[in-house]
């Protein structure tokens, strides 16, 4: 039967070639659908309401990969969404009061064709990969080749036998047969670390050639492309270029080479000679497409023209080329130099006139205050009632004098909520919206066992004794100092975004998310259940709940914090901080790139002097292209000292400094120094342009990179 259903749909695909004629025109994948182009002057949309991210010519028909899922057209009249197999994520809607539901397909990471069998494709979410033989009338699952998320590309042959290739942004690549378990990739491979794995591989394709597949691959991070060997089983360095940070994305092998999508432009890989060169008129095909759309260009098929020594184009990652921004509030969140401070330095009089003096001098333009602190009290008196009802206010700031008075020096400010961390939240209503302990029925809080030396109880009435007392081992439990709320409860995120709402009516300029995750820390934390979950969500559809309402209903910038982790590499694991989902709703992310809090051995390579700046360069780099440019990357500069290894050799205002020019010498769109403690001796004088951005002044830094 499987085989009857497979020759019917090979016989449609050679019944309608003889439409090949009709797809002789330029078709243009956007945020905002899908779109016909005329030449250079016109375009009409012929797909709307989902994102088209990339357009995959299969036999005589088109597969696209949406933010629908897979859509499939046989003439670019009618499209059909083929998502049989693919899961599905629930978004939780909450509007005056009443909650709802989006049902929408996990979001997919890539889409490849076999080029020996137009019916075989494969796709995959962050967990697993997926192969249809039939078109995309089924998908089949294949589990994920590593325990935590992070898939980014994918690619299937059916010659010389049957084989699925995948990357995982952690782990690398790897390779499956139609029987067996996943082999990892191993071969010339490069990393960022020389310690650590493979680098994450942007793209992977099969090009059908007379002697057989070849497989080719390219880095997200990394200037670096490769050709499989089959008979080594690993991959081969076949182009490189000698930066440290490089991305190359959407591999389409022509008869005159391997073209790649890069910073700025289309070039194409010589792969006799290993030489890459501009395709110059490739890369005004994309600029004229990205003119005459709306939205984003994501991704771009123009055919060979008939008489054309041109041949066709089919590219996609196309913010790489010519990124537009469709956040109206980003450009007010851009180019930010500043540092935190508790509330209570600010209420102060006379340490608001020290900082502020601090501030002028290092040429900072930006204050973080907390306005709901890390125990989830109030820093102001609210107005709104759901706040007033729940809230507890401790030590308040007068906030109309405070943004007077900052707004006459032109500060920006930013209001740091804490969300999910939340102690007063815990407690309320009888831990109503507490995370639950579902072992011992009440609201949950993480700890670890402690074992520790008691004296033994002497009994009453005995003798006193000279001898020492003796000892026993007691175990017991040591709680973290932390609260967490129900990620999942609209009433919790109703709660902070009034808040947010009020502070800005009251002349804040941004709002700030901390603490927008999970929590990870415990012995106990298998025993923690979200009574708020509703059926079909994760964590990462948790936090997209939470971000789309609070988008919604908060008319001014937007960042939020996340771990340096999880903007360094393609993955939310244990956390739901999913860049890629969460760069949807926000204008600014705030990477914690602390270098003590990584491995201290992570980026250390000799110099070693030298490891802040590659964290930090590196690091904002990679975050900025994982969430494909679409919001600022403004890191938290580590300003303080931990007693860890590497702090205690290198710790100084250098190593400050050097966390600073690695944010220059990156997207230098902004920087928050912390301090917890409000010590700021260390960090350096920071000189702008008229546009924010830091510009080389080796006095200020000290010469130690200029």
């Amino acid at each position: 039967m499987l085989f009857l259903t497979r020759r019917l749909l090979l016989l449609t695909i050679l019944l309608t070639a003889s439409l090949a004629g009709s797809f002789a025109q330029t078709l243009a994948g956007t945020a905002d659908g899908l779109y016909l182009l005329s030449g250079s002057s016109g375009a009409s949309r012929i797909l709307a309401g989902t994102e088209v991210k990339k357009i995959v010519r299969a036999g005589s028909a088109f597969y696209f990969l949406t933010s629908k899922g897979i859509v499939y057209s046989a003439d670019l009249a009618s499209f059909e969404e083929r998502n049989a197999g693919i899961p599905i994520k629930t978004v939780k809607t909450f509007s005056g009061g009443v909650k709802g539901f989006v049902k929408e397909v996990q979001e997919l990471k890539d889409l490849e064709v076999d080029p020996y069998d137009p019916l075989t494709l494969v796709t995959a979410t962050k967990d697993q990969v997926f192969v249809t033989r039939d078109g995309g009338g089924t998908w089949k699952a294949i589990a994920s080749p590593a325990p935590q998320p992070g898939i980014k590309a994918v690619a299937v042959t059916g010659k010389p036998e049957f084989l699925v290739f995948a990357s995982h942004a952690i782990k690398g690549p790897f390779v499956k047969a139609a029987t067996g378990s996943w082999r990892e990739i191993g071969g010339d491979l490069g990393t960022s670390d020389p310690k650590a794995s493979a680098d994450e591989v942007s793209d992977i394709i099969v090009e059908a050639s007379a002697e057989g597949p070849v497989v080719w691959a390219a880095n997200s991070f990394l200037p670096r492309i490769y050709r499989y060997d089959f008979a080594a089983r690993a991959f081969r360095v076949v182009y490189r270029e000698s930066a440290d940070f490089g991305a190359f994305d959407s591999l389409q092998a022509r008869p005159d080479g391997l073209v790649y999508v890069t910073d700025g432009e289309l070039r194409r890989l010589d792969t006799a000679r290993g030489t890459s060169v501009l395709l110059a008129e490739e890369t005004r095909a994309v600029t004229n497409a990205a003119r005459l759309v709306p939205t984003q260009l994501e991704s771009l098929y123009q055919p060979a023209s008939p008489g054309s020594t041109m041949p066709a184009i089919n590219v996609s990652e196309l913010w790489l080329v010519q990124f537009r921004s469709d956040k109206p509030y980003r450009a007010a969140a851009d180019g930010r130099h500043g540092l935190y401070l508790q509330t209570g330095f600010m209420v102060r009089p006379e340490t608001r006139a020290v900082y502020d003096t601090l501030m002028t001098d290092r040429g900072l333009d930006s204050v973080v205050v907390d306005l709901k602190d890390d125990y989830g009290r109030l820093r102001f008196e609210p107005r709104d009632p759901l706040v007033k009802a729940i809230g507890r206010t401790v030590n308040p700031l007068d906030i109309e004098a405070f943004v007077a008075e900052m707004k006459a020096k032109n500060r920006y400010l930013i209001a740091r909520i804490v969300v999910f961390k939340d102690q007063r939240l815990h407690e309320y209503s009888g831990g109503a919206y507490a995370v639950w302990d579902a072992r011992e029925s009440k609201p949950w809080r993480g700890y670890e066992w402690e074992t520790k030396e008691v004296p033994v109880p002497v009994p009453e009435g005995a003798p006193p004794s000279a001898a020492a007392p003796a000892m026993t081992s007691v175990t017991e439990r040591k709680y973290y100092g932390e609260y967490w709320v129900d990620p999942y409860s609209e009433k919790v995120w109703e709660y902070n975004v009034a808040i947010a709402r009020e502070i800005i009516a009251r002349g804040f300029d941004e709002v700030q998310f901390d603490y927008i995750r999970f929590p990870t820390d415990g012995t106990n934390l298998g025993d923690a259940r979200y009574r708020w979950k509703d059926a079909g969500m994760d964590m990462e559809s948790a936090l997209m709940s939470f971000l789309s309402y609070a988008r919604t209903n908060i008319s001014a910038p937007i960042s939020i914090d996340i771990y340096g982790a999880n903007g360094w590499y393609r993955s939310g694991v244990r956390t739901g901080q999913d860049v890629e989902l969460l760069a949807r709703y926000v204008d600014a992310i705030c990477p914690m790139f602390y270098p003590s809090h990584f491995e201290q051995t992570f980026m250390g390579f000799e110099p070693a002097v030298q490891r802040p700046y590659r964290i930090y360069r590196i690091g904002t780099l990679r975050n900025s292209y994982i969430a494909r440019k679409k919001v600022v990357i403004r890191p938290y500069v580590q300003a303080f000292y931990l007693n860890v290894r590497y702090d205690r050799a290198w710790y100084s205002p250098e190593y400050v400094a050097l966390e600073v020019d690695g944010v220059r010498d990156a997207s230098n769109e902004g920087l928050l120094f912390w301090n917890n403690s409000g010590r700021y001796d260390d960090i350096p004088i920071i000189r702008r342009d008229a546009q924010r951005r830091i510009v080389v002044d080796a006095e200020s830094h000290g010469g130690v990179l200029d």
